[in-house]
């Protein structure tokens, strides 16, 4: 696997859980000891863009979801998109050309990044995974948004994808994101059945007694 690559623990942005921090850093020393040269990078996005991701999806939601205002399928909806889609009502053009905007300086980022290197590391959520309709742990403490390092590539399109590189205490599985420059969707790929391979982690989670 010789390729330069970022690992970037927290983007420059997130709070990350340490027992998936510390797993994930195992994996990043796989990468390593497979041939990558490895660079921690401490910055990529100068903040969360959580607000441009927020407005973008939640307008597509109210857009799919509006002919149904005033029915009896509006009281179906599942609640946190209702709410989602009520805060979008609020939004406005100008609102939308923004958060266009910050998803082409998001892009314009990473392509600076991908003149140094070929594939950029990252933990693949921030938190220790839930149950389900229940928020992320990080450190203990509940998170409504554990995920935060997912959708600034949604915001790219990037090609990104995910690799089990182990589990936590609780048995919950751990994921490794590879994200790769735009077209670059074979470089993801391989790195991650290499990851796979050197892994040889069982598909199925550890069970406590």
């Amino acid at each position: 696997l010789p390729m330069n690559v970022a690992w970037a623990p927290t983007l420059g942005y997130a709070i990350v859980d340490s027992e998936v921090r510390q797993v994930c850093e195992k994996a990043v020393g796989l990468l390593a000891g497979m041939g990558a040269q490895v660079t921690e990078t401490e910055r990529v996005f100068d903040q969360d863009p959580v607000v441009p991701w927020l407005t973008l999806t939640s307008a597509y939601c109210l857009r799919t979801v509006e002919q149904w205002r005033g029915t009896e399928s509006w009281t179906s909806l599942d609640p946190g998109l209702a709410a989602q889609v009520e805060w979008a009502s609020g939004l406005s053009a100008l609102d939308m050309v923004k958060a266009e905007d910050q998803c082409h300086l998001l892009n314009l980022r990473l392509v600076e990044l991908f003149h140094d290197v070929r594939l950029l590391v990252t933990p693949t959520v921030a938190g220790m995974t839930p149950i389900c309709g229940e928020n992320g742990l990080i450190d203990g403490e509940p998170d409504v948004n554990w995920v935060r390092f997912t959708y600034p590539f949604n915001l790219t399109r990037s090609p990104a994808g995910t690799v089990c590189v182990g589990f936590t205490s609780t048995g919950m599985p751990v994921g490794l994101q590879l994200i790769g420059p735009q077209h670059g969707d074979l470089v993801v790929i391989r790195a991650m059945a290499a990851l796979e391979r050197s892994l040889g982690i069982d598909a199925v989670a550890p069970v406590s007694g």
